[in-house]
């Protein structure tokens, strides 16, 4: 049985899928299973996949019969993971050589958190950044503090048996990963780490669509469903809305919603996102009278 297992979940996007699994078969730590689903691509994922797992045996490919989603395909890796520990990678992010490293030096810290987590680094046109911000936020989170912000980001390093409990939810239709992070939290009544590195990249510089990526009514259906199912007071809706702003909408709660924030969680991180999502609104502003 090997020590993680690292989930990749892939449709149509081979090139991106060959840079991350790439990035992960070169791990300093060798001692993983690497489990890929196929959500039913129409390139030629297949074919390169069974290449691979004969190559390297450390490999596990799925394939769907239809379309699924990536919330479905994770959770089938999920399932079937045979390793202790677990995290992810999305097929058009990637991994720095020391990042299960960091991850396992760090495992023994899972006694008392219920996940690590690590910021991450962007790849944009102009090469790869760091959000400036992320240094003044929390190293310590709870299931509330993600009703503010979404600190944890969209893979963690957990107990297999976390994650095989929890899964992800297959009805959502955006925030799949915030909603997990947040329902293992309050399920679990623990807090999450983050570790104090930088080993994941998230590419945001390529012409295909994030897998994280959503239009507007599909995020305002996700907060209505997530409101509905954590039962949220009026005062927590209202804190919520403040992830409206990553994605540039939802100017007209930004008074309301910034006040609450501020008056309940007060820290230099809050003030700066405050600025952090002015600067989005106007963005968007700009870029909707193009």
């Amino acid at each position: 049985m090997a020590l993680v297992t690292v989930y990749i979940t892939t449709c149509n996007r081979l090139e991106l899928l060959k840079r991350c699994l790439n990035s992960i078969k070169e791990q300093t730590i060798r001692d993983i299973e690497i489990i890929v689903v196929d959500d039913n691509s129409n390139d030629d994922t297949a074919l390169f996949m069974k290449s691979e797992c004969e190559k390297d045996t450390r490999i596990k490919y799925l394939r769907n019969d239809i379309n699924r989603g990536a919330c479905y395909s994770r959770n089938k890796a999920i399932s079937v993971a045979s390793s202790e520990y677990i995290t992810g990678c999305d097929d058009d992010d990637y991994f720095e050589k020391d990042r299960i490293k960091s991850f396992v030096e760090n495992s023994d810290k899972l006694e008392q958190f219920v996940f690590l987590y690590t910021d991450s680094l962007w790849l944009t046109s102009r090469g790869v950044n760091k959000a400036g911000i992320n240094k003044f936020a929390k190293a310590i989170v709870s299931s509330e503090d993600l009703l503010y912000f979404n600190y944890v980001g969209n893979q963690v390093f957990t107990k297999t048996s976390i994650l095989q409990k929890y899964l992800f939810d297959v009805n959502l239709p955006a925030w799949q990963d915030f909603e997990c992070w947040f329902r293992i939290l309050r399920g679990t009544n623990k807090k999450a780490l983050r570790i104090n590195s930088y080993n994941y990249i998230q590419d945001i510089s390529h012409p295909f669509s994030r897998i994280s990526s959503g239009k507007q009514d599909r995020i305002i259906k996700a907060y209505d469903l997530f409101c509905n199912k954590y039962n949220l007071k009026e005062s927590e809706k209202k804190i919520l809305r403040l992830h409206f702003f990553n994605y540039g909408f939802g100017k007209q709660y930004f008074i309301n919603s910034t006040i609450i924030a501020l008056i309940k969680s007060f820290s230099v991180f809050q003030i700066l996102l405050v600025f952090r999502n002015v600067k989005e609104l106007y963005k968007n502003g700009k870029e909707d009278k193009i």
